[in-house]
């Protein structure tokens, strides 16, 4: 008898466990994605004087694989400190990875040379929760962030008190330096920007820029110099983002004619 009631405890105590575990945090992953419909992801420009103060050349439009975008959303680790420890842990969930990447995609493929794609996200009570931008240079891909659980922190706030928070670098990712006016040696991290030093562009993946001026005849004849290949090949390219459903029938159209037009 005494061994039936314990078999029962057991059982009972197995499906109270599977109900915890599997139930409750999906009603609470429901609840999230519930969430991220109020959250902002748009193009906007880099500031002229950051990119000339850090030498950034961005290489924008570019077709990012969308697999690329979400591994790099789970890679991306920061460290909270609080005065009774250190905690650690990943900035975006399963849940924001699948959303959130094929927006940063998208808005990779539109933005130009000029500009950025900022993110924006709010926790459960509609307040800002996460924020920062990503751009792409030859470094590497870049992520800011300006806001982490909640907690503000400015891109070059070197105060006294200390960092509230910071990004912990996995492989091959490294933190932006600032270098001390007058000196090329003396550097100092910038530990709320890292740049994945895996995610390199390439050529076939860039993306022809919308035309902002009129072509001089200097430009016409630089555009004359892509080759039948180059351009196939940037088409096929295009064609693809349209059926990924990346960019939208017009846009597909619009972009096909910038590529023709440049041969």
């Amino acid at each position: 008898m005494k061994n039936k009631a314990s078999c029962l405890l057991l059982v009972l105590l197995v499906q109270a466990f599977l109900f915890f575990g599997f139930v409750v945090p999906s009603a609470y992953a429901q609840k999230t994605i519930n969430s991220l419909k109020k959250y902002k992801v748009e193009i906007l420009p880099l500031n002229k004087q950051v990119r000339k103060k850090y030498k950034l050349k961005l290489i924008h439009p570019y077709s990012f694989q969308l697999k690329t975008l979400q591994k790099s959303l789970v890679a991306l680790k920061f460290k909270k400190k609080n005065i009774f420890n250190v905690k650690q842990g990943r900035i975006f969930n399963n849940a924001l990875v699948k959303h959130l990447a094929p927006l940063i995609q998208k808005k990779f493929s539109q933005a130009n040379s000029s500009q950025r794609i900022s993110f924006q996200i709010p926790n459960a009570s509609g307040a800002a929760y996460i924020q920062g931008d990503t751009f792409l240079t030859s470094e590497g891909l870049h992520w800011r962030f300006t806001l982490l659980r909640g907690v503000k922190w400015g891109i070059e706030d070197f105060s006294v008190s200390g960092e509230p928070w910071i990004l912990v670098l996995q492989k091959e990712q490294a933190y932006k330096q600032r270098y001390w006016k007058g000196s090329t040696q003396l550097a100092q991290d910038i530990v709320n920007w890292v740049i994945f030093k895996n995610v390199l562009p390439t050529s076939s993946r860039k993306l022809p820029e919308p035309a902002s001026h009129p072509q001089t005849q200097k430009d016409k004849e630089s555009h004359k110099k892509h080759t039948a290949s180059g351009i196939k090949e940037r088409l096929h390219l295009l064609k693809q983002l349209q059926e990924e459903n990346v960019i939208t029938e017009k846009e597909y159209a619009r972009k096909r004619r910038e590529i023709l037009g440049q041969f």
